[in-house]
């Protein structure tokens, strides 16, 4: 009777042991590390994948003349169409392998793309099971398949720079996850890094440069309407309160040389008000950093100097700020700066009665800044470096 259970015990195991009927082999698929898209003739849609080359092995076919024994680690292929499912179609006729992008961590879009609308590109993305929502989303300056086009003399892949940069948080960083909040926020925003090609050096190869992330671009609903440059782009991170690890570096007022602090660390608070029918918001800022270069003459153990130099730095923060405001809010006029969002929460009752208004309200909200910047350290050193001691300013 034992050996009977045991039996049966053991049989209904194997049928858990048997292999999958739809296992797709490794060795079957194409693993594309990112995607790209661009208008191609007659309004069509062309995709350009970034495909791993198996290092077992060459391929040919790429833009870039990968053949075998390269040392390149990436090829490119693709496919124009309608729209985004029927490219991908044709690009699939070109590759001998099941293309699989669920690892995918990189989409870049074209400026004309951007300017055209990119509601049906991003509705494919958000509705297909394999792009992850943490994949980086970029607008590319030109054609957005050079991009993918390039050998980095480092790392293996343009994809891998682009993701690289944006860890250490070099520009913006928008997911496909954020981007879908703030197309589907109160004010219908969005802003987006924008991806520039590095000059090569004139020693370097053909196409061995990198990408790298320069400037912001603008979204409202789904089209770009504008750009800020890489400076107004630090500016509107201090306003959403995404400045970490950050450099830096001002002139002191009355007197010569720069100073330099980092890691630079900020608490923002947007406080908003409505009084007597008008809009405002306060920016309330509250910052610290280290310094790491003092160029000045000044001694930063004395007080009375320390406080000049947090009073720069604040100055300088403001500054950030102001520039950030001059170009989002009353030039591009695109509320990608979390005042809806502060507003509905603070006034929910007014808010509903004036939310189809904010359009137009949005540019004249009263801005006030309120910065508390603080030194933290001065380094491993006390009176500047590099000077005669009876050249420190000590008082």
């Amino acid at each position: 009777m034992k050996i009977g259970i045991k039996l049966c015990i053991l049989l209904s195991l194997l049928v858990f042991l048997e292999g999958c009927w739809d296992r797709t082999e490794l060795n079957d698929l194409a693993l594309v590390t990112a995607m790209s898209f661009d208008k191609g003739e007659h309004n069509e849609i062309i995709t350009t994948v970034q495909i791993v080359i198996p290092q077992n092995q060459g391929s040919g076919g790429s833009s870039g003349g990968v053949s075998g024994g390269s040392p390149h680690k990436t090829t490119i292929r693709s496919g124009a169409g309608v729209n985004i499912s029927d490219s991908l179609s044709k690009l699939q006729q070109k590759t001998p392998r099941k293309l699989f992008w669920g690892q995918c961590k990189i989409f870049i879009f074209s400026e004309d793309i951007a300017k055209a609308g990119m509601r049906d590109e991003f509705d494919f993305l958000a509705r297909h099971p394999q792009p992850r929502e943490r994949a980086n989303i970029f607008v590319s300056k030109g054609k957005a398949a050079q991009t993918l086009e390039l050998f980095p003399p480092i790392e293996n892949n343009s994809s891998e720079v682009l993701r690289k940069l944006t860890d250490f948080k070099i520009g913006y960083k928008v997911t496909l996850q954020e981007l879908s909040k703030m197309l589907r926020g109160e004010a219908g925003a969005a802003a987006i890094p924008i991806v520039l090609i590095l000059p090569k050096a004139k020693s370097a190869e053909p196409f061995q440069t990198i990408p790298y992330i320069m400037g912001t671009a603008l979204l409202k609903r789904d089209k770009m309407i504008g750009q800020i440059s890489g400076k107004t782009t630090h500016g509107m991170k201090w306003i959403l309160n995404e400045v970490d690890e950050f450099t830096v570096t001002f002139k002191v007022a009355g007197n010569e040389g720069l100073v330099s602090l980092k890691p630079v660390k900020a608490k923002v608070k947007l406080l908003p008000q409505i009084v007597d029918g008008k809009w405002k918001m306060k920016i309330k800022v509250k910052a610290t950093g280290s310094l790491i270069q003092n160029g000045t003459a000044m001694d930063s153990t004395n007080p009375r100097l320390l406080r000049k130099m947090e009073k720069a730095f604040g100055q300088d923060i403001k500054v950030r700020i102001e520039q950030a405001l001059i170009e989002v809010q009353h030039k591009n006029k695109t509320d990608i700066l979390g005042f809806a969002e502060a507003f509905h929460r603070k006034f929910p009752q007014q808010w509903e009665k004036n939310k189809e208004r904010w359009d137009e309200l949005f540019p004249g909200v009263e801005v006030s800044i309120d910065v508390a910047a603080s030194i933290l350290r001065s380094g491993l050193i006390n009176a500047p470096g590099g000077i005669p001691e009876d050249e420190v300013v000590a008082k």
